[in-house]
């Protein structure tokens, strides 16, 4: 008589109930380590980009941020305060650039020491992007490849 022998099922339930009981810590702790890790890179991009940061202060503005439920990681200025001043608004503007305010035009002795409409900003986040991306890529393979042995896989 030909029958299915699914004795082995009831142990891959137990150990998949079991992952999925742990799986939201886990979560959050891979995206508490991407995190970790972009802030590194954020601030060697920081110290790396020219910009004169002796002091850290622009360093010290970027802060890491995981969601509550540990479902992302991000590097984001602190939001401490707002306004044209403020750390977000300061870093915008290193990071992509920003105009040059014109003459007012009122003086007829006034030469503009500045010849260029526009400020280059120093592109930090935009050049440690891919670094990021493939290291959080990496780790989130390594987190699977975790996954896969609790469950019982090679």
């Amino acid at each position: 008589m030909q029958s299915i022998d699914i004795s082995g099922m009831a142990e891959f339930s137990n150990k998949l109930n079991k992952l999925l009981d742990e799986a939201p810590g886990m979560r959050k702790k891979l995206h508490e380590e991407i995190a970790e890790m972009a802030k590194k890179e954020i601030d060697a991009h920081i110290a790396n980009s020219g910009m004169d940061d002796s002091n850290s202060k622009v360093r010290n503005w970027q802060e890491k941020h995981v969601g509550s439920g540990g479902g992302y990681a991000a590097v984001r200025p602190t939001d401490e305060s707002t306004g044209p001043n403020s750390p977000g608004a300061i870093t915008r503007y290193l990071e992509t650039g920003h105009n040059i305010r014109r003459p007012s035009g009122q003086s007829e002795r006034y030469k503009p020491d500045i010849n260029v409409p526009y400020v280059d900003g120093y592109h930090f986040y935009q050049n440690a992007y891919s670094k990021i991306e493939n290291k959080a890529i990496k780790m989130a393979e390594d987190f699977a490849d975790e996954l896969v042995k609790m469950i019982g896989g090679d």
